[in-house]
């Protein structure tokens, strides 16, 4: 009888052990889902808080109208702006994701490219000389001609090239300071002065000016947006030996190019060219003359 009582008691015990530890597990629960609910809401609210985010890039501004379209898509959009090549972004989390894989698509190191300009001279001078004498005498009539004809043929060609990146601009040139004398006295102004001369007792200082200024971009289709600027100056001396080093004897020819134009890369192209030509004629009693002069500068350029 006592050992049944004494199982009786052990199962007893056991059964209540068991139904405290049910219930528990009951409350431990209900206290996990509870706790879970403000988690998962304070996760979404980091998610929608606006963060400043600065972005390294190649691009800078060129990029602001793709990522503006980006952020302005989203359901919460954002604000963008730039600050020399980096961008500042303020928005979510989740936008700023999409920013990066679109910038990982868009925004490239940019390329190496040469650019070539070439700026040619062709003169040409063709002298004419005819020369006729008529003679009457008892005889009947005389009369003789001599035709004098005299070709002259010159071609040269500056050729400037720089290297840069795709976008940033570039130049190069040479510059030139000559020294002439000055007939007359510094304050006596008998002259028109050149833009940019400088005068030092009675020395003339007449700069002159040779060099290419360009900016390439390099495009989607493979060819190449060019910004250019060109110009070629030099001094044009008299003829005489006495008066060579005389201001007033002396000027400055000067030529220019300003262009924006798009080109294939790798082909020279002609883009531009200044023709001139004149004609002089002479007569001197029984002689005559004409010398005809043509002179041609064709511009053409490289992108590589």
């Amino acid at each position: 009888m006592d050992k049944l009582r004494v199982k009786l008691t052990m199962r007893l015990s056991n059964l209540l052990a068991t139904i405290k530890s049910a219930d528990c597990i009951h409350k431990t629960a209900i206290v996990l889902s509870i706790a879970l609910i403000p988690l998962t809401a304070h996760t979404a609210t980091n998610q929608n808080r606006f963060q400043t985010y600065v972005i390294h890039t190649y691009g800078g501004d060129a990029l602001l109208p793709a990522v503006r379209q980006q952020l302005n898509a989203s359901r919460h959009s954002g604000t963008v702006a730039t600050y020399q090549d980096k961008l500042i972004l303020r928005t979510t989390p989740a936008n700023y994701q999409a920013v990066q894989q679109l910038l990982t698509q868009i925004d490239r190191q940019p390329q190496a490219l040469t650019v070539s300009v070439r700026v040619g001279n062709d003169s040409s001078t063709q002298n004419n000389n005819q020369q006729g004498q008529v003679v009457i005498t008892n005889r009947g009539i005389r009369g003789a001609a001599s035709i004098n004809q005299q070709n002259s043929h010159q071609q040269s060609n500056s050729l400037y090239q720089v290297q840069t990146l795709s976008g940033s601009a570039a130049s190069i040139g040479t510059g030139t300071l000559w020294s002439l004398t000055q007939n007359y006295y510094p304050t006596v102004s008998t002259y028109p002065r050149s833009p940019g001369q400088i005068i030092i007792q009675q020395q003339v200082l007449l700069p002159t000016t040779k060099g290419i200024s360009v900016t390439p971009k390099l495009l989607p289709n493979g060819q190449v947006e060019v910004k250019l600027s060109q110009v070629e100056e030099t001094l044009i001396r008299s003829n005489s030996s006495y008066n060579r080093q005389s201001v007033s004897n002396n000027r400055i020819q000067g030529q220019s190019l300003n262009s924006t134009l798009i080109v294939p890369r790798g082909q020279w192209v002609n883009i531009g060219q200044i023709s001139q030509g004149s004609q002089n004629q002479r007569t001197s009693g029984s002689s005559y003359g004409v010398t005809n002069n043509y002179n041609s500068v064709p511009i053409s350029l490289l992108v590589q």
